[in-house]
C-alpha cells in the first residue's frame, strides 16, 4: 500500500511503511518533509533533471546517514551528499528495490514519475519546432511499451492549452497504469479531463491533488 502526499507542482512524497520517497522536490510549503526529517525517518530523493521546478539544491540539507539520492546524471550532487547514484537515461539501478529511470518498484508497488516527459506542442510555436517536439515525445514513448505501473504522475500543463492532454492520451494507449494517474506540473487551474479522454480511458481511476499537501492512499 501506497501513501502519497502532493507536496507542491511535480513533488511527491510516497511512504510504503518502510521509508520515505520524495520525488522532485522543488517546494513544500507545508514543511511535510522537514517534518519526517526530524522524525529520523529514511528519505530517498529521486531527481527527474535540473529545471529549477523539479531539483531544488537545498535538498542537500537533509543529507545524513538514512538519506539517499537518486538523480539524473545530469543533476550536480555528485560528491557533495553522503550517498548519492547518478542514473542515464534507460538505466537500471539495483538498491534496496530494482530502480529503472521514471520508474522504483517498492516491494510490490511500482511508481513512474515522468519529470518533463511529455508531448512539449505549443499551439503559437513553429511547424518545425513543433514536429522536433514530437519526434522526441515519440522516441521517449516508444521506450515505455507494454509498461506496467500502479501509479503514474504525469505533466498536464494547462499553458499547453488545446494540446495539454496530448502527452497523457499517448502515455496511457502505451502504460498500463493499475492504481492511480496523477496529474501533475498543471502551470494553471485544476485539471478537468475532456470527454475524449473519458471515452479513452474511462477505467483508469485518476487522482488530482486540489492543493499542496493534499493525500491519498493507494
Amino acid at each position: 500500500m501506497l501513501h502519497v502526499t502532493f507536496l507542491a507542482h511535480s513533488g511527491f512524497l510516497v511512504e510504503d511503511g518502510k521509508r520515505c520517497y520524495v520525488f522532485d522536490y522543488y517546494k513544500d510549503p507545508n514543511n511535510i518533509v522537514w517534518q519526517l526529517a526530524k522524525r529520523g525517518r529514511e528519505l530517498w530523493f529521486f531527481v527527474s533533471h535540473t529545471h529549477g521546478d523539479h531539483f531544488n539544491p537545498s535538498i542537500t540539507e537533509f543529507d545524513g546517514p538514512q538519506t539517499r539520492y537518486i538523480c539524473h546524471q545530469d543533476v550536480p550532487l555528485e560528491g557533495k551528499v553522503k550517498k548519492c547514484i547518478t542514473m542515464r537515461p534507460g538505466q537500471d539501478a539495483l538498491l534496496d528495490d530494482v530502480v529503472k529511470t521514471n520508474t522504483a518498484n517498492i516491494d510490490s508497488d511500482s511508481i513512474f514519475h515522468a519529470g518533463d516527459l511529455n508531448w512539449w506542442h505549443w499551439l503559437g510555436d513553429t511547424p518545425e519546432n513543433n514536429a522536433d517536439a514530437k519526434r522526441m515525445a515519440w522516441r521517449e514513448f516508444k521506450e515505455l511499451e507494454g509498461l506496467s505501473v500502479d501509479v503514474a504522475m504525469f505533466p498536464v500543463d494547462n499553458r499547453l492549452e488545446d494540446a495539454m492532454e496530448w502527452g497523457s492520451i499517448e502515455f496511457l494507449r502505451r502504460v498500463q497504469v493499475n492504481k492511480a494517474f496523477i496529474p501533475m506540473h498543471l502551470n494553471g487551474p485544476l485539471w478537468t479531463p475532456s470527454v475524449y479522454f473519458k471515452a479513452l480511458f474511462g477505467e483508469v481511476s485518476i487522482w488530482e491533488p486540489q492543493k499542496d499537501g493534499d493525500e491519498a492512499t493507494f
